[in-house]
């Protein structure tokens, strides 16, 4: 910075007011704003940023107020977009005009700019000095691109021009005469960050390889290159690894040429010479070290490796060898040697699998971040995934833009091709003839389409010669093949098995899939979970699988869709069928082996696969193992709302012939409730009606024929007392409920099965407390219940008697006891993850809270019912809580919001679940007589019928953005 005064004013008399520079910003490579006294590194906000920017890139220029808003908020509406400019500018005066400084910003009506000679800009500088053929001082200024980790249209549009006059510096001059020449120095590989440190001269042509050069810009990989830089500087040999098309290879020239442009701005270039090697179609140690040779112009016969020894030796330099997995032991060892032998050189490796030398550091990269779902415009706007998809589609129809009509196609674009660069180029290059509605669509549609296999791989393609000849990258198919060919048979046969498994598999699914597909029938020599854990290494080495964290802590194996889809296209018909009968067979174990208490995060994680497992049951003739599958997971269920798409399945596959009655029986009593839950009365009955088919008509089937019709004992007493359940909430038959109830209670005591006696009991104190209002009775049937299930060793049942307890104690009007009684169940519920306990314990809580006239306590546990049960889609949480935080509001005085929320309540439940109780409609009446004394009566009905017209998410929404 100037050593002159900051804040001194240099105008000549009678000419407009220019200050000297206050502050300096920077905008290559990064971002910072210094004066004289601070330094920051970043603003409070994007927009501010971006603002700043935008006026120091424009300097003595007014910018419209319209055009700064249509470019910071193009989604949001006209005042809106004002106003939020004016608190962004509100924001930067604080930080550019502390009080008693010099005026920075000019601001009228219509427009905005900077105050002349405020603020210097290191971008403005390195144009000046480009321009006026300074070509030393534009390199130094040339510290990265134009503000890393910003994607906005016209942010893009400065970097690419900025980047073309970099590169245009850094194309080799003509030498000049030189009366005394000097010798190179030596860098040291510590970057010297003094700003007095002198840079040295740009390496002439024949010291260092021209990298290959591109038609268009590199987007996020900002942070990569950064990272990838540190790393090259403090390790002697970085590899790049990751799967076919993620940017590897650009992402380690970027990084070379960072390393070429490097000047004094930064320090020390800590390299003299940057060569570049493709080994492409490279295997033998031969074959790798003729390359080498020809990067770095070696021409004269001789052994190759030390000819480069006697070449290279003690110089600091960077070596690029890009496209290594292919390499053989014999050239992998031979570049361990040469890298012993050049202890002063860097090397940085691109490739799908480590090399495993000694002091390797690998650098996973991976696809680009991804928007959610339901991103709002903007958030789409500046993801990186869309910034490339734009980017690369404008080449071909430069009036792509993103917008609202097809944000959404976007974003599922995007997403359907997991954010893979090579991926999202190659759908780009169709743009010029369809939208991404379209081309979402034909992948779907190619994916689906069996007579094609790869379809959609191969349709992920482009015509025409590639820049740098490589075949590989020339469609999705050719990467993924690339890589699949890589792999030895024993690896090729576990990726196929795991790749089966939509959401992935654990190390013991994986091991198990591996003993089924080789027909191991002897332990001694089935493999070990040691072995098929190097088997998984090897493939998450070769980027053919990745390894996530599932939520409940364990290891998961998953291979990408096309490296799905291309193994799909290798199996023919009959090996496919036996794969599926591989892994339904194995998810048969998993469920069998389930502890006593089922680990509901580990169930949820796997569901993805059940249903995979399921779907295709049927047509491969096992209909009776799926419904197994189903029953031996029936702990599960309580907990665990079936998704729709399974109930779908396992309906389908009950109208298949099924050998075994018992099993027929107990999947539909299974599915009945789940319908039920979700809201769906006629599936549930028609579902509860299939399971005792010949009692229809009757309030209790007789115990006899009911033996006959099912004839496993186990599946009949759980079949007995979840059609109880169902037939009393849809009929509303008291009487026909006892007598169900009576009847299971004998048969789960005839076969010794505690948990389905603790459940009757459990029904039959809800009974108690609701229709004959003997709330002394139901606590003790809860508490005989809860007895039975603490035997069973299941603390989510354990837990649910517990709870049944507590909602005794709340109907019983003991509200301290129930308070006492329902915290410990809310931290189980988070520990367990289980959201059925949770959003109850919670809901439950906040109805005690409220008999203890403890409202603001109340709402905050009803409100997190309500949002733990929104997140989990579970239908009838959601209704529980709507309802009981209903006269909570009333009591907080927020009557408009009670009135909604209690219509909707009133009208969602019965339309979903039926009639309701004599308690229920007390509520109703007590919440509608609260808001009339509040609003008056015209007033109240008018909320109430608003409510009542709400959708779903509506009335959520309003109840948690209170």
């Amino acid at each position: 910075m100037s050593e002159r005064p900051a804040s001194q004013d240099v105008s000549p008399p009678g000419s407009p007011r220019v200050i000297t520079s206050v502050w300096r910003l920077r905008l290559l490579g990064g971002f910072s704003l210094q004066s004289e006294d601070q330094t920051l590194d970043r603003l409070r906000s994007r927009a501010a940023t971006v603002l700043l920017a935008k006026l120091a890139l424009n300097p003595q220029r007014d910018v419209s107020r319209e055009g700064l808003t249509d470019m910071l908020w193009p989604d949001a509406a006209a005042e809106v977009g004002r106003s939020r400019l004016r608190q962004t500018l509100s924001l930067l005066r604080a930080v550019l005009e502390p009080p008693g400084g010099p005026s920075v910003l000019h601001a009228d009506r219509r427009s905005l700019r900077l105050v002349p000679g405020a603020v210097v800009c290191d971008a403005i500088e390195f144009e000046q000095a480009a321009r006026l053929g300074d070509h030393a001082t534009a390199r130094s200024l040339y510290r990265g691109e134009l503000l890393p980790g910003f994607y906005d249209e016209w942010v893009l549009d400065e970097r690419a021009r900025l980047e073309a006059i970099a590169e245009r510096l850094a194309l080799p001059q003509e030498p000049q005469p030189q009366p005394h020449p000097q010798p190179i120095a030596k860098a040291s590989l510590t970057v010297d960050q003094s700003p007095s440190a002198q840079a040295p001269s740009f390496s002439p042509p024949s010291l260092s390889t021209r990298l290959p050069t591109y038609l268009t810009r590199c987007l996020g990989t900002e942070e990569s290159q950064t990272r990838l830089q540190f790393q090259v500087i403090e390790n002697r040999w970085v590899s790049v690894l990751g799967a076919g098309g993620c940017g590897k290879t650009r992402l380690t020239v970027e990084v070379a040429r960072h390393f070429s442009l490097l000047q004094s701005g930064s320090g020390h270039h800590p390299f003299e010479r940057v060569f570049f090697a493709s080994l492409v179609d490279c295997f033998t140690a031969a074959q790798t070290l003729d390359r080498l040779k020809l990067a770095v112009r070696l021409e004269s016969a001789g052994d190759p490796a030390e000819q480069l020894v006697d070449a290279l030796d003690g110089q600091p330099l960077l070596l690029v060898l890009d496209n290594c997995e292919q390499l053989e032991d014999d050239a992998v060892a031979r570049l361990a040697w040469l890298s012993e032998q050049l202890p002063k050189a860097h090397w940085l490796a691109s490739s799908r699998r480590p090399l495993g030398l000694n002091g390797e550091h690998e650098f996973m990269l991976q696809p680009l971040p991804l928007p959610s779902s339901d991103s709002a415009l903007g958030e789409v706007v500046r993801n990186p995934a869309v910034a490339l998809l734009v980017d690369r589609s404008r080449a071909h129809r430069p009036d792509f833009h993103i917008s609202a009509a097809n944000c959404d196609s976007v974003v599922a674009l995007v997403r359907w091709l997991d954010g893979l660069p090579l991926a999202i180029e190659l759908a780009a290059s169709r743009a010029r003839s369809l939208t991404p509605a379209h081309m979402l669509s034909l992948l779907e549609a190619a994916r689906q389409d069996l007579s094609a296999p790869a379809a959609s791989l191969a349709w992920l393609s482009r015509r025409g010669s590639r820049s740098g000849s490589d075949a590989r990258h020339a469609s999705m198919l050719a990467v993924i093949e690339w890589s699949w060919k890589l792999l030895s048979p024993p690896l090729q046969r576990l990726l196929d098995a795991v790749c089966v498994l939509q959401a992935g598999a654990s190390l013991e699914a994986a091991c198990a899939l591996l003993r089924l597909r080789q027909g191991y029938d002897a332990p001694q020599t089935a493999p070990s979970l040691a072995s098929a854990h190097a088997l998984l290494h090897d493939l998450v080495a070769h980027s053919m699988l990745q390894v996530q964290v599932g939520a409940d802590g364990q290891l998961r194996y998953q291979a990408s869709e096309p490296v799905r889809e291309y193994a799909a296209s290798l199996r023919s018909a009959e090996h496919a069928r036996a794969l599926r009968c591989h892994v339904l067979a194995w998810l048969l174990m998993w469920a069998r082996a389930m502890p006593p208490t089922p680990p509901l995060a580990t169930v949820r994680a796997e569901l993805p696969n059940l249903l995979g497992a399921l779907a295709l049951a049927g047509a491969d003739g096992r209909a009776e193992d799926a419904l197994r599958l189903v029953l031996a997971l029936e702990s599960s269920w309580g907990e665990i709302a079936i998704p729709a798409g399974m109930l779908d399945i396992v309906s389908r596959l009950l109208e298949l012939p099924v050998s075994d009655p018992s099993l027929v029986a107990g999947a539909h009593a299974i599915v009945g409730w789940s319908c039920f839950e979700a809201g769906h009365r006629e599936d549930a009955m028609r579902h509860a009606l299939a399971a005792l088919p010949d009692f229809a008509g009757q309030d209790a089937p007789n115990a006899a024929a009911c033996e006959v019709a099912i004839p496993d004992p186990h599946i009949r007493a759980m079949v007995l007392q979840r059609v109880a359940r169902i037939r009393y909430r849809v009929e509303r038959k008291p009487e026909a409920f006892r007598a169900l109830l009576a009847q299971g209670l004998v048969q789960a005591r005839a076969v010794g099965q505690r948990n389905a006696e603790a459940a009757v009991l459990s029904l039959q104190a809800h009974l108690a407390a609701t229709v004959d209002r003997d709330d002394e009775r139901s606590l003790a049937l809860s508490q005989r219940s809860l007895a039975l299930w603490e035997e069973s060793g299941n603390l989510h049942l354990v837990h649910a008697g517990r709870f049944n307890v507590a909602t005794s104690l709340i109907k019983a009007n003991k509200f301290h006891l129930a308070e006492a009684a329902l915290l410990p169940l809310v931290k189980a519920g988070r520990e367990l993850q289980d959201w059925d306990l949770l959003t109850g314990s919670l809901d439950a809580c906040g109805t005690a809270l409220l008999g203890l006239r403890r409202w603001d306590e109340a709402e905050a546990h009803l409100r997190e019912s309500l949002q733990v049960a929104w997140d989990s889609l579970q239908m009838q949480s959601i209704a529980f809580a709507l309802w009981n935080i209903s006269p909570v509001l009333a009591r907080l005085r927020q009557a408009t919001l009670a009135a909604q929320t209690m219509g909707f309540a009133e009208v969602f439940w019965k339309q979903r679940f039926g009639e309701v109780d004599a308690s229920d409609l007390r509520d109703v009446r007590r919440v509608r007589r609260f808001v009339r004394c509040l609003l008056g009566p015209q007033k109240a009905q008018a909320a109430w019928h608003e409510g009542s017209q709400r959708s779903l998410a509506a009335a959520v929404r309003a109840v948690l953005e209170r």
